[in-house]
């Protein structure tokens, strides 16, 4: 997926900046001390239990977020809508942010995936 593919694909069911999203309560994250979010990514199902177990690979993976993805994530703390966070960006980042909307709309679809955030209705 491009960017703007991914961005047209949302647009089409609804208006961007209309989506609301909401953090997923049982996942584990934390705050570092230089200020960026890390998530805990637990893996699940038969072939994560066998990878454990015969190739020793870890239960749980971190990722850690940059300052731009952990700012988004502290932004969902209050505010869920896209275009709510989009300003507190913009107004945050200015041009570093750019392109805003593509960047934002492949960050919540990764988030979306993997179950750290889920669509409100």
């Amino acid at each position: 997926f491009t960017p703007l593919s991914l961005v047209r694909r949302m647009l089409k069911s609804k208006n961007i900046f209309d989506l609301r999203y909401r953090r997923n309560p049982d996942l584990q994250w934390k705050m570092l001390e230089d200020g960026t979010v890390e998530l805990a990514m637990e893996h699940k199902g038969v072939f994560a239990a066998i990878a454990h177990k015969v190739f020793k690979r870890p239960s749980t993976s971190y990722i850690k977020l940059d300052e731009l993805g952990s700012f988004v994530w502290q932004e969902l703390e209050s505010s869920h809508d896209v275009k709510t966070v989009s300003e507190a960006v913009h107004s945050r980042f200015g041009e570093k942010a750019e392109p805003l909307l593509p960047r934002l709309g492949q960050f919540f679809n990764l988030l979306e995936r993997y179950g750290f955030i889920t669509r409100c209705p």
